[in-house]
């Protein structure tokens, strides 16, 4: 396996992995998901972007010419310790700034302007907003937001 870039680069998860990239996503790392692709494409990928990837593949973790992370846990969170402890991922200022499903970083909105795509209990109870540009989805820090820090919390206090 060539020497870690870093995760300035970003990383790739192979079809296997789509849960690790979004909670990866959430803690606001670039990680593009490889749904759906074969391993062969997967590593053409992986050349051409420089990214770091994620693979539950022994023959692609054992490449030299690329930086790959075997991901061997079964379990999401279990998954994201062991990045946490060989990339060094932590939870900055960035978590919770990237489309958890396109990986699109948000932007900040009003509430007016998201206003109509609401359901009733948001808009009685919820100021701040980000929308993705890519695919629209909008966010906001409610309780499944609190819940998702605690858990990435405790994935990365376990690294």
């Amino acid at each position: 396996m060539a020497e870690d870039g870093g995760a300035e680069k970003g990383f790739l998860a192979d079809a296997a992995l789509g849960r690790l990239a979004r909670y990866m996503r959430m803690l606001g790392y670039d990680v593009a998901y490889a749904r759906n692709r074969g391993g062969a494409e997967v590593l053409r990928e992986t050349l051409r972007t420089g990214r770091i990837l994620l693979t539950r593949r022994r023959d692609l973790a054992a490449r030299e010419d690329i930086t790959a992370f075997l991901v061997e846990d079964d379990g999401v969170l279990a998954q994201l310790t062991g990045a946490a402890k060989r990339f060094d991922l932590r939870f900055t200022a960035d978590a919770m700034a990237r489309c958890i499903e396109c990986n699109e970083p948000l932007d900040t909105v009003s509430r007016e302007e998201v206003w109509e795509l609401l359901p009733p209990h948001v808009k009685k109870t919820q100021e701040k907003f980000a929308r993705c540009p890519s695919c629209g989805r909008v966010y906001w820090p409610g309780t499944h937001y609190a819940r998702a820090v605690a858990r990435l919390l405790e994935a990365l206090r376990e690294s």
